[in-house]
């Protein structure tokens, strides 16, 4: 397959751009592969010839051109193609006209046929009409003088039907016509290039414009894309600027309403800590020690409530603005659970009436922000404390439920009305039953947004008023962190 490629790339060169030279080109290889291939097959048809009486010159002559044709071959593949042009016509006269001279058949033999009309058509189309011109001139002149060697040479013993002059004048003329044959083909040849041209310019021209116009489409679609995106972002910029605007004022709405509301709860526990401190501070002399220290007990548990609704308000405002972020670490199970235990236990204004419950010694790791968690927990058992009889036990349980970390925080107290129970996450929100008992609604409402930060969340069961409530808070062992460790999807502050 190689070879055959090369070959046919050997037989196709030299590669031109020129049109002349590309017509010269493609003339010379085509007369190299059918003349080759013609006296290929006469040369292998010479054995069964070789007794006729021109059977010499025919294999002269074919011997001539075979070797000619490669040699012009060399040439042209070398580039020198008007010289392999010239070297083809040349020796096609020349060895024709020899041939004519040697025959003994003169003006009627086939070399002179053959000189006076094959040379003139391959010279004219190889070389152009000056070559056919002067090849028609040269052969008008050896014409004449193989005419007057017919009428003069006595061992030429020729019978024409008709005079030799005659003979000779009508041959010549008729062949004089060759020229104009290749004149008015090289013309026709042109005017074909050149309708050819104008056509492959009228197509290129045409596929510059369609691809101009296409480009300009395209920018034009870019631009319209660019101008529908720039409208899409404005649309959304605004409807952004909107919802902040929104958003801010709902922020100034809730921080004049909780700036209301605590102002009016500080008022109890102040007027609570200053009575009990001005009770101290003038008869604790004559105070049994049982009030004295019912007073104390009063301004603690006071103090506790401002304290726990400080931290309350705070958690809020942070959650409302978005502004808290985990921070997780790796703690082991039982580890957690004690930490866990110990802090509560502390920050617990009545310690005695929690009970914790837990698996100790289970080693498995979970990923966990125990701030968080301990807020959450912290206003799980206020709550509990807070809506169930002094004395009543709370019960705060531990435990792992496949790949999520689970914290029951359950009471005997006034328990949440069944149709209230779906609102009681609500901002502000307190449930009909809770009587006198101090409170602004904000704790459940801080329990759910940190527990939807933490990717969990927390679900009240109450079998109704008086039954008591549980609360169980369910956080994923690993949380879901995107590419910058920050957990996917954000805070969400619960219902509103």
């Amino acid at each position: 397959m190689v070879n055959l490629q090369q070959l046919r790339s050997w037989l196709d060169s030299p590669e031109v751009v020129d049109d002349e030279t590309l017509r010269q080109v493609s003339l010379l290889n085509q007369v190299f592969r059918w003349g080759v291939l013609f006296l290929a097959v006469t040369l292998m048809l010479y054995p069964f010839l070789y007794t006729a009486r021109n059977a010499r010159q025919y294999f002269f002559i074919s011997l001539v051109l075979l070797v000619t044709f490669f040699v012009a071959k060399l040439m042209l593949n070398q580039r020198w193609i008007s010289a392999a042009g010239h070297l083809i016509a040349t020796i096609f006269w020349l060895t024709f006209i020899w041939a004519a001279f040697l025959s003994p058949d003169g003006m009627a033999g086939t070399p002179f046929l053959a000189a006076v009309t094959i040379t003139p058509i391959v010279a004219g189309f190889i070389n152009g009409t000056r070559a056919s011109i002067l090849v028609t001139l040269l052969n008008w002149l050896v014409g004449g003088y193989i005419a007057w060697l017919d009428l003069t040479d006595p061992t030429r013993n020729i019978v024409y039907y008709e005079e030799p002059v005659f003979r000779y004048l009508v041959l010549m003329i008729m062949v004089s016509v060759f020229p104009l044959i290749v004149h008015v083909w090289h013309r026709n040849l042109q005017q074909a290039v050149g309708h050819v041209r104008l056509s492959e310019q009228a197509l290129a021209e045409t596929a510059a414009y369609r691809l101009q116009n296409e480009q300009l489409e395209e920018a034009v679609a870019n631009r319209t894309k660019a101008l529908e995106d720039s409208l899409a972002r404005e649309q959304h910029l605004a409807k952004k600027l909107a919802q902040a605007l929104e958003t801010e004022m709902q922020l100034s709405e809730m921080q004049s309403r909780i700036i209301t509301v605590v102002s009016h709860e500080f008022r109890t526990p102040l007027s609570v800590i200053n009575s009990s401190s001005d009770l101290i501070q003038l008869y604790y002399e004559r105070l049994p020690e049982a009030r004295r220290d019912a007073a104390h007990q009063r301004i603690r548990e006071s103090i506790f409530y401002l304290n726990d609704l400080l931290k309350d308000v705070t958690m809020v405002d942070k959650a409302q603005r978005a502004m808290i972020r985990p921070s997780y670490q790796t703690y082991p199970f039982s580890e957690l659970c004690h930490q866990l235990t110990s802090r509560l236990l502390d920050q617990s204004p009545d310690p005695g009436r929690l009970q914790f419950h837990f698996a100790a010694g289970v080693e498995l790791s979970l990923q966990m922000d125990l701030a968080l968690l301990e807020q959450i927990l912290v206003n799980l058992i206020s709550n509990s404390l807070k809506y169930s009889e002094k004395g009543s036990q709370v019960q705060i349980r531990f435990w792992l439920d496949g790949r999520s970390f689970c914290v029951e925080v359950q009471d005997a107290g006034v328990g949440v009305p069944r149709h209230e129970q779906p609102q009681v996450f609500e901002l502000f929100y307190r449930a009909s039953n809770v009587d006198e008992r101090r409170g602004l609604g904000l704790g459940l409402f801080i329990v759910q947004a940190i527990c939807n930060l933490l990717q969990g969340s927390v679900h009240l069961h109450s079998e109704g008023e008086g039954q008591g409530a549980s609360f169980t808070v369910q956080l994923p062992l690993a949380p879901v962190l995107d590419s910058l460790g920050e957990e996917q999807g954000g805070p969400v502050f619960g219902n509103r």
